[in-house]
């Protein structure tokens, strides 16, 4: 549940993260450095403002408040078939290796897990860089020996299996040393969203100026630290390396099927349904902070119209995805039956702190906004459950296609051979 639960008090650091995170979505400003990630030379980014939020900077006009309830869109009156054509979907297929976690994947993801959670912190380590470890980088990548825009950056942290930049980048970091600047040749994928740069080679050179470990925590530490969540290490990390694996897993196949879906018409109701609901979220943590919403925008360098245009950015992506949800709960038969979505309710109710009873859950989320939270969670059971092309077979049908050709090759021969034979045969 993403929904904003009761009043939180948020220091200045975490409300300004939580908003440029909200911002950006994954491409937030990264400091010292010109681009976001190699894997995206074209993102552009917007570097907050340093002015205090108490005074504001001269903006746009003041908002009006939001109500969030107002905005969601009645499911029932969604037809999916006139926003989507998701008849490619049935047809999709997708080998078990394309959504298995790498090591290295899993390795820097616990140790991040470690960090984000529970506090603990990078240490600074003097050897060559392995999976899992967080480096601090120069580079400047090339296409024919010409650097390209956004493919340059200092004093960049990047984590080794975070799978930030694009195939072959993170791996070819491994194994070096600080200091030793080195050429780090691959390849833009053919999919790449900068169609200059898809299926491109190119050279970034590389200089590694720290590299830093996430130590392995004792069981008395993980235990103190999780609050006895957590009774060893092992535990902890059992736990969160199978929720890794879940969630990367199910992404992986998410944007497959994503992909596959071609968009007739954007859907304006769903669209504002995001706007107006994340509008909220910002003004119930300015109201924790104590200050307004333009003043808190502009204190992180935001004008209230740069503001929505991100939102209704986002909002369209959010769009499709509740679309392609919604459309394939349909198509499986995974409908809510009677007396789920209540159990649903009691559910959340018990779930959070914050709420004392599914009236008051009620009077923060609209019917038909849980009615969709529920379809999410049996939408994560269908990725759950979806049938990957196995390695194997996919090889295994692969043989036996070329021996087919190669058998029919052979027997085209063999006839070819017996009726020149024939023929030499008559002549004689």
């Amino acid at each position: 549940m993403k929904k904003y639960f009761g009043k939180k008090v948020m220091t200045k650091t975490c409300a300004a993260a939580a908003i440029v995170g909200l911002l950006m979505t994954g491409c937030a400003p990264k400091r010292g450095g010109d681009a976001t990630t190699a894997a995206d030379p074209s993102a552009t980014t917007a570097e907050a403002g340093t002015t205090d939020p108490s005074g504001s900077q001269e903006g746009t006009t003041e908002y009006a408040g939001v109500d969030p309830k107002a905005a969601v869109i009645d499911l029932a009156s969604i037809s999916v078939s006139d926003y989507l054509d998701m008849s490619k979907v049935k047809d999709l297929k997708i080998k078990t290796s394309d959504v298995t976690a790498s090591d290295a994947f899993i390795k820097y993801n616990i140790a991040a897990a470690l960090a984000s959670n529970y506090g603990f912190t990078w240490e600074d380590v003097d050897r060559t860089v392995e999976a899992g470890d967080l480096v601090t980088i120069d580079y400047k990548g090339y296409i024919n020996d010409i650097l390209f825009n956004g493919g340059t950056a200092e004093d960049y942290e990047l984590g080794i299996g975070s799978g930030k930049f694009i195939p072959g980048f993170e791996d070819g970091i491994i194994g070096k040393k600080v200091g030793v600047e080195f050429d780090l040749p691959v390849t833009f994928p053919e999919d790449y969203q900068e169609a200059s740069y898809a299926g491109k080679d190119a050279v970034f050179k590389v200089t590694v100026k720290k590299i830093q470990a996430m130590p392995t925590p004792t069981d008395e530490q993980i235990k103190e630290k999780s609050k006895d969540k957590y009774t060893t290490y092992r535990a902890f990390y059992d736990e969160t390396a199978a929720e890794i694996k879940q969630n990367y897993h199910d992404s992986i196949i998410l944007g497959r099927i994503m992909s596959v879906i071609d968009e007739k018409k954007e859907h304006e109701g769903l669209i504002n349904e995001y706007v107006q609901q994340q509008l909220y979220n910002v003004d119930r943590a300015c109201e924790s902070y104590n200050t307004d919403r333009l003043t808190y925008l502009n204190y992180l360098g935001y004008t209230a119209d740069q503001f929505e245009s991100i939102l209704r950015e986002n909002g369209k992506a959010y769009s499709k995805q509740k679309l392609t949800i919604l459309g394939i709960c349909r198509d499986e038969g995974l409908e809510i039956k009677d007396g789920e979505l209540d159990a649903f309710k009691k559910k959340l109710v018990e779930q959070y702190d914050e709420l004392t009873s599914v009236e008051q859950l009620m009077e923060l989320m609209a019917e038909d906004e849980l009615e969709y939270q529920l379809y999410y969670d049996k939408f994560l059971e269908y990725l759950k459950n979806y049938k990957t092309v196995d390695d194997t077979e996919a090889v295994e049908k692969t043989t036996e296609a070329v021996k087919e050709t190669e058998a029919e090759v052979t027997t085209e021969a063999a006839t070819e051979e017996a009726t020149e034979a024939a023929t030499e045969a008559e002549a004689e």
